[in-house]
């Protein structure tokens, strides 16, 4: 099937997505409906889908869809009822990886531009749907109502709808909620419709008891895009067509947080252009939501960790807007392309950090995100094509391949980009290429090819030599592993601060520097890089200064979450274990992946004990994405005998 795929996607120019089953460059999914009976008490989902297909190909006679570990029970005729053959055909290895594939032999032969609609009903639970996070009422902060969401990105929607699960392919979503108890309330991705607006596709038994919820999307989105919570939440305006949304003990915690949410849309605004997806919503969820924040269109998902006190983690927020322009509207194609969505939205992000907090910080920024990915490299190979902009993910499930790398590396060709081509031109060049793309699903090639007509059209006397420059750098930039080819210039004074005060700390051994007060003053980016350098130099950093540096700052069970996790890979690194309790308290109440990923890494080498009792102890908090990621880190470090 993938030799097929190539031939086909060679024949018409485009890449293909490696980590999807589906044929879907013989038939397309057009529409996408679901109809889910919620039974969150039971961490099970009664669900039925119903699609449009649109044929491709002169000749169709089945249609191959993703899913993982679903329960199908029927597929059959939207218009006539009648049922439809099918099989799953199992995947090998890859079954418990990406999948399996649900084969639908269609009753006719069919042609290119014809229309298929199908329902398919199936089951799905909290064992089996990898993207679903199931909360019991214990778990939620009023312990009154169990809590459901989802995290679809990369390829696990095929774990909660059987569909084609590939960026490469958009479709409209629409979807109807049942839930039965009335305290649960209901977003999804799309508008939420207050008069019901599809029918129902299934007979329920006291449907009067049960609360419906209906939503629509009238703009196209690849699964990955597509999110749910459902739990005792509450939304609260945050003015000019923004909102947040959380459980009611935070919401006016979390709105008076996030009170500029207008102020990051307007200014994001006046550099890319108007937004047009409708109201922007915030969702911040429970922490063991696996990432920082998730983009979904209308429903922005968010990690607690994000709120500080002062305002100071809303970054995340701003980069999660930026994606209404790069990722949603205009969305890489594969997962090999993640770096169009990624890189773009970095630069959006930091353009308007540094309207509003200046350069210096952002450079911060830059150089923090730098060491994130470089530590990334380090883990992957620096030879791994992981550690490349375009990561190879045959056969593998590619939120393996999730690291900083396509951000950073795609941010800093972007800055290259921009100083070539010079700041407001590039303004310029960012909105012509949103406008030519919108809607699609493109690769780097084709943002290559665009790039250089545009050059070609809009810079005129220089356009030969900035060409060239670009032809030097950008397939090395792209697809060559490691670090990119030309250094960016984010120096500054900032970073020069927080290294020499490190450095102090550790030629103090132990007594305390003379601008040690300093740190107190530092914005979280500064004490990042402040405890990078630590981190670094761990091999230098002796207990004494580890203990002083403790007691001067309070960084064990430090509020801000990206402070302490950096304190926290020290204390792993240096085996400092006063603080233990403290990454103990850590990785049992934060969730986020790329957090526990690094920690555990740390733990299954220096604290093999605690690396798996802690894990045993929090697998029901945390996501099934992360129990996936830790399992397969812990599989490094067999569990050792104890002795006593």
């Amino acid at each position: 099937m993938i030799y097929i795929l190539l031939c086909i996607a060679s024949a018409i120019g485009a890449e293909i997505d490696v980590n999807t089953f589906s044929n879907y460059i013989e038939v397309s999914q057009e529409h996408v409906h679901i109809e889910w009976l919620l039974d969150l008490d039971e961490q099970y989902i009664n669900a039925t889908s119903q699609s449009i297909f649109r044929v491709n190909c002169n000749t169709l006679k089945k249609i191959n869809l993703d899913i993982y570990q679903l329960s199908i029970i029927a597929v059959y005729l939207s218009s006539s009822g009648n049922v439809l053959q099918h099989e799953i055909i199992k995947k090998g290895d890859q079954s418990l990886l990406q999948g399996d594939v649900l084969s639908i032999q269609l009753d006719r032969v069919y042609t290119r531009g014809e229309y298929i609609k199908l329902n398919i009903k199936y089951n799905l639970d909290s064992k089996g749907a990898r993207a679903l996070g199931f909360l019991t009422k214990e778990q939620t902060y009023s312990k009154s109502v169990p809590y459901l969401f989802s995290q679809c990105e990369d390829n696990n929607c095929r774990s909660i709808i059987p569909l084609q699960d590939t960026p490469s392919i958009k479709v409209f979503f629409t979807a109807t909620v049942l839930v039965k108890d009335p305290r649960i309330n209901v977003f999804i991705t799309g508008n939420k419709l207050y008069n019901m607006k599809f029918k129902l596709l299934n007979n329920y038994e006291n449907l009067q008891a049960l609360t419906l919820y209906q939503f629509e999307l009238d703009i196209k989105i690849p699964a990955y895009l597509i999110g749910i919570i459902a739990g005792e939440v509450v939304e609260k305006s945050t003015g000019n067509g923004t909102y947040v949304i959380a459980e009611p003990h935070f919401i006016d915690e979390y709105a008076e947080e996030l009170s500029d949410l207008p102020v990051y849309m307007k200014k994001m605004q006046e550099y890319i252009g108007p937004y047009i997806w409708g109201d922007y919503k915030i969702v911040i969820l429970p922490a063991s939501f696996p990432f920082g924040g998730m983009e979904h269109p209308l429903l922005t998902f968010a990690s607690p960790t994000i709120i500080v006190g002062d305002k100071s983690g809303v970054g995340t927020a701003i980069h999660e807007i930026a994606h209404s322009w790069v990722g949603n509207t205009v969305t890489g194609r594969n997962w090999a392309n993640f770096w169009i969505n990624e890189g773009f939205c970095v630069f959006l992000e930091r353009k308007i950090l540094s309207r509003l907090n200046g350069l210096d910080s952002v450079k911060l920024d830059a150089i923090n995100g730098n060491s994130s990915a470089f530590t990334s490299m380090q883990t992957f190979g620096l030879d791994n094509s992981f550690s490349s902009m375009h990561p190879n993910t045959t056969n593998r499930n590619p939120d393996e391949a999730t690291s900083r790398v396509p951000y950073e590396k795609g941010y800093q060709l972007l800055t290259y980009l921009e100083s070539l081509i010079k700041e407001d031109p590039f303004q310029q060049f960012l909105r012509d290429y949103i406008e030519n793309f919108k809607f699609q699903s493109i690769d780097e090639d084709q943002l290559y090819q665009f790039l250089l007509n545009w050059v070609r059209k809009n810079k005129q006397e220089e356009a030969q030599r900035i060409i060239e420059e670009i032809q030097k750098v950008w397939k090395k930039w792209v697809y060559t592993p490691g670090l990119a080819p030309i250094t960016i210039d984010v120096s500054t004074p900032l970073f020069t601060e927080a290294n020499n005060l490190a450095k102090a700390w550790i030629d103090g051994k132990g007594q305390v520097p003379d601008k040690a007060n300093d740190f107190q003053q530092y914005k979280p980016n500064q004490k990042s890089v402040f405890l990078q350098y630590l981190i670094d130099n761990y091999k230098d950093v002796e207990a004494s200064v580890m203990t002083k540096m403790d007691e001067q700052y309070k960084l064990t069970f430090y509020k801000d979450q990206k402070t302490v996790y950096k304190w926290y890979r020290l204390v792993l690194l240096v085996k400092y274990d006063q603080a233990l309790e403290g990454v103990h308290d850590f990785v049992s109440k934060v969730g986020v992946s790329s957090y526990l990923k690094v920690l555990y890494d740390l733990l299954g080498q220096n604290y093999n004990k605690q690396a798996y009792d802690w894990f045993d102890e929090n697998k029901t908090f945390y996501h099934p994405v992360v129990v996936q990621a830790i399992e397969k880190i812990l599989q490094k470090y067999p569990k050792k005998l104890i002795v006593e």
